[in-house]
């Protein structure tokens, strides 16, 4: 029986046998109003998914690393969300058809549980995404956010979890629905305090325990 890791290995050289794709920061890799081009692997970088307001305002609904593959309600069901997906730094992907995809998972049931991983793993992000927006004050919900993403793309460094998935403002404030100004606010009370500061652009926490007992 193969190992979890020999499943993700044998997902990764499937993708790395047809397209790559690279993005720039900011370029727009499925526009919502788009039928997807197909499936993708992330080989290294990050990429958001988001949807517009009617007020024209953006809405963070996730984010995705090194290792995620994408649309996978699409690639199921046909279906399509509207929701767009942007690279959020310089990104290296790999994409197959739908049908291609399909089909390997079809000839290769050995890896559906990585596949079933993948979609579970989105299902608890979007609840913890509800119990973060749960929370009564802006500062909580920031606080709840910084935890939930240091969790999924911290890396330990002189004693601070180092986000690495570069987040602006604009995507957290999105994100915890509270205002730029509202969010700009609160972290640099954050920074005040000593509980959180930045580490080359990216958001570092200093205190996890003191972070923690914000909640």
């Amino acid at each position: 029986m193969k190992t979890h890791n020999q499943q993700r290995d044998k997902i990764r050289a499937f993708f790395y046998s047809h397209t790559r794709m690279q993005y720039k920061k900011g370029e727009v890799i499925i526009r919502s109003e788009d039928e997807p081009s197909g499936v993708f692997l992330i080989e290294w970088g990050f990429v958001k998914a988001y949807t517009i307001t009617k007020y024209g305002e953006e809405n963070l609904m996730l984010v995705r690393g090194s290792g995620s593959v994408f649309p996978l309600i699409w690639a199921f069901t046909g279906e399509h969300r509207q929701a767009s997906y942007e690279a959020m730094e310089e990104t290296s992907m790999w994409r197959v058809s739908k049908s291609d995809y399909l089909d390997f998972l079809e000839k290769n049931p050995d890896v559906n549980p990585i596949i079933l991983d993948m979609a579970i793993e989105a299902y608890r992000l979007h609840s913890e995404r509800v119990i973060t927006l749960s929370y009564r004050t802006a500062r909580e919900r920031i606080v709840s956010f910084l935890l939930v993403t240091a969790n999924r793309f911290g890396t330990e460094r002189d004693g601070n979890q180092i986000i690495m998935a570069p987040f602006r403002q604009t995507d957290i404030a999105s994100s915890v629905n509270a205002t730029r100004e509202t969010t700009s606010r609160e972290l640099n009370t954050l920074r005040k305090k000593g509980l959180i500061k930045n580490v080359d652009g990216k958001i570092a926490l200093c205190n996890i325990p003191a972070l923690e007992a914000i909640l």
